[in-house]
Formats: structure tokens, C-alpha cells, sequence
């Protein structure tokens, strides 16, 4: 199929915005199956790293189905023939999925090869950029420079952001819509189920904690330990997911069973519904810690300790406990130049989450180096957990 991006199409080529019109809006166009597919392998965070198997009827993008992306995901706000900025590897599946809808509606791509804040708000002025996607962490490095510098930059290009790989926290949404305008979408999906939910702009202020709503043609539901279904608003359960999920794990069956219920397809996260039908997401189910029989979920010890003006990354995990089975742990990296002690960051937190979910004084680091990371953005907690376990640096700063 011929595809013409603007102006009259002819010698039997179709409009694209055609395409856009007439794209369902209910639901992604089926593909013919063929032999063959994609394996994406999953990040690898929670350990090695899983190929994500899809048969050739979902592995490809059609000119259908970038149109339904266009028209039900929002990408159609880029249009026509944006500027993009690429600084997160293709190789993963947000960046490659949106990297290869923009190449397929003509758009125009400056590359970075590191990412620079400083170098980012620069590219952004001088190429006229209209768009661009960013896991979180990179998202507040760009927050995190002084306010004079970014105030010298021209920004009135961008008209469209997306972020995703992890948790965007809410002062980041803040931040980047005061800097940038409302543009700011979100995204939560996972290699192996595709898109989950989108939050639009025009939304994300108004539930900040919230990643968003299942797009169309996607069926998301709660589940209990017991596989029973959960649809009372606010109570969490096991995410599972239904549309674009992929057929099996690579030659691992017994991970393929263990995720799978019925035709739905889980990647171990946990969250709830609110009652106007908008996802939260709890955390990852191995990363919750259970302290004296009580369930704390890291993610949101994180999301308070994120909005500090002071912090520029953290990482909250348990740390096995003789009393209590486990206990809170938080790692910080502070924003270039400033100083906090861990008794000043408790205090600050008081009232703002509840104590039992909080650190002791003493399980709180600070650190100067960047957390590890995944190429992806992605917080590999597990490698900083063990060389925090492997340390013999004092705990903490008092």
C-alpha cells in the first residue's frame, strides 16, 4: 500500500488522513497471520531478561494500524510532519513503536547520542522540535537545571511529550507542564502486553497519580491471589491485560503459564481502578514490602520523596529484618549541589505519607553516583539493592 502524507494522492496511493478517518475506533485491524513474528526481549529488571514472542499477525505495523495508533493513542497531535527528538535506545518497544509511526508519517529525527539536559533544551531550540519520548528520570535532569538556564531557551515547538518506562511522578508532571505547555502524555504497558493505559494531557493534572485509561481495543482487569476477579473501585489487585499481548515467553513455558490467566497476560504489576474507570499503579508485586504484616508499596514511598526540591532520583526497597520480617530502605541521589540529612528529609515527609511506610533515620542513604539503570530508563532496584547490602559506607547522614 502507497500512503501519501500530504496533498492529493494519486497513481492508486491512499491519503493518510484518509486512513486516520476511517481507522475503527473500538479496536486495532486485525492482521493476516504469517510464519514467523518478533521476539522482544523484556528488560530484564526482575532478572534475565524474557523473549516476548508475537506471531507475524501482531508483530507488524500496517499503514491500518498506525492510522488506528494516530487516531485512538493520540500520536495524530504530531502530525503533520513533526520534528522528533530521539534520546532513548530504539531497541526497546515504546521507543521503536513511536520511532517507527513517525518514520512512517514523515517525520524528521535529530539524534542524540548521550543525553544532556543542557544539550536536550538546545537541540530542542535549534531544530525546532516538535516532539519528543523520555522515560521520567530524564524528564526531571531537564527540571532539575537552574531556572535561568532554562528559561533561555525557546521551547514553544514542542507540541507533543511522552513518557513512559516507569512511574512518572507528579511534581515531574508538574514541572514539565509548566515548562513545556500542556503535552505531556503518559504511558504504562510492558513488552509483553503492549499499551495498558495512556493519560492524555488534558487529564494529568487533574489525577496525577493515575497512568491513565485502557485505549480501545485493550481489556485490562484486577485479580486477586486466588485469580478472582476484582471490580470494586480502589481495591488493588494483580494487572492483567488483553489486546496486544503476545503469545508466549521464548522457549519458557512454565513463565508462560505462571502469567497467563485465560487470554489475559500479566506482568506482575499491581494497582486499582478509581470509580471514573482511571488505572493507579500500586507497584510491582516482588518489590512490595510486607513489615510486621503490613503491606507497603515502594512506589509510593517514592512518589513523595521525589517532589522534595532536593532529590533527584530514589530507590525504596525492603531490607531483610529479625523483628519485623522487613523494613523500608530508601536510596537517594540529590540534585547537583544541594544537601539534606535524612532526619531533615523525615521531618519534611511528616504528614505527607504515613509513618509506618516511611525509612528509620539509619535506613537512608545518600548517594553521588547515577542509580543503575537499564538503557531503557528502567531502575535495575535489584543491583542497587545488593551493592547497598554489599557497602560498608555509613547508613546515612544524620
Amino acid at each position: 500500500m502507497w500512503v501519501c502524507m500530504d496533498g492529493a494522492p494519486g497513481g492508486g496511493a491512499v491519503a493518510l488522513q484518509d486512513l486516520v478517518n476511517e481507522a475503527p475506533a473500538d479496536a486495532a485491524p486485525p492482521v493476516h497471520s504469517r510464519r514467523g513474528g518478533t521476539v522482544g526481549y523484556t528488560g530484564g529488571t526482575t532478572g534475565k531478561p524474557k523473549g516476548a514472542l508475537r506471531d507475524g499477525g501482531k508483530a507488524p505495523l500496517s499503514p491500518e494500524k498506525i492510522a488506528y495508533f494516530l487516531k485512538v493513542w493520540g500520536f495524530q497531535r504530531m502530525m503533520p510532519a513533526p520534528i522528533q527528538l530521539v534520546c532513548a535506545p530504539l531497541y526497546h518497544a515504546v521507543p521503536s513503536v513511536w520511532f517507527t509511526i513517525g518514520l512512517s508519517t514523515g517525520s524528521t529525527f535529530v539524534f542524540m547520542k548521550k543525553f544532556d539536559a543542557r544539550q536536550a533544551l538546545a537541540a530542542i531550540q535549534r531544530f525546532r522540535i516538535n516532539g519528543f519520548y523520555m522515560p521520567p528520570i530524564l524528564l526531571k535532569r531537564m527540571l532539575l537545571l537552574p531556572a535561568q538556564e532554562k528559561a533561555a531557551f525557546d521551547l514553544s515547538s514542542v507540541r507533543t511529550i511522552m513518557s513512559g518506562g516507569a512511574a512518572c511522578p507528579s511534581s515531574v508532571k508538574q514541572g514539565i507542564i509548566e515548562m513545556f505547555g500542556k503535552v505531556l502524555f503518559e504511558l504504562y504497558g510492558a513488552s509483553e502486553i503492549g499499551a495498558v493505559a495512556i493519560m492524555d494531557p488534558d487529564h494529568i493534572l487533574e489525577k496525577p497519580l493515575s497512568c491513565g485509561k485502557p485505549p480501545a481495543g485493550i481489556s485490562v482487569i484486577l485479580m486477586d491471589d486466588a485469580k478472582q476477579r476484582i471490580t470494586q473501585p480502589r481495591l488493588p489487585g494483580e494487572i492483567f491485560a488483553k489486546g496486544q499481548n503476545i503469545d508466549r515467553y521464548h522457549k519458557q513455558e512454565e513463565k508462560t503459564k505462571e502469567a497467563m490467566s485465560g487470554d489475559y497476560f500479566s506482568v506482575g504489576d499491581v494497582g486499582y481502578f478509581d470509580e471514573d474507570g482511571y488505572l493507579y499503579i500500586s507497584d510491582r508485586k516482588i518489590d512490595m514490602v510486607v513489615s510486621g504484616g503490613v503491606n507497603i508499596y515502594p512506589a509510593q514511598v517514592e512518589e513523595v520523596l521525589h517532589q522534595h526540591p532536593d532529590v533527584e532520583d530514589v530507590a525504596v526497597f525492603g531490607i531483610a529484618d529479625e523483628e519485623y520480617g522487613e523494613r523500608v530502605h530508601a536510596a537517594l541521589k540529590l540534585a547537583p549541589g544541594r544537601q539534606l540529612t535524612a532526619k531533615a528529609l523525615l521531618d519534611w515527609c511528616s504528614g505527607k505519607i504515613g509513618k509506618f511506610q516511611l525509612p528509620r533515620v539509619t535506613d537512608i542513604t545518600f548517594h553521588t553516583e547515577d542509580f543503575p539503570r537499564s538503557d531503557a530508563g528502567k531502575l535495575r532496584k535489584k543491583v542497587l539493592k545488593a551493592q547497598i547490602e554489599a557497602s560498608q559506607v555509613p547508613r546515612s547522614r544524620l
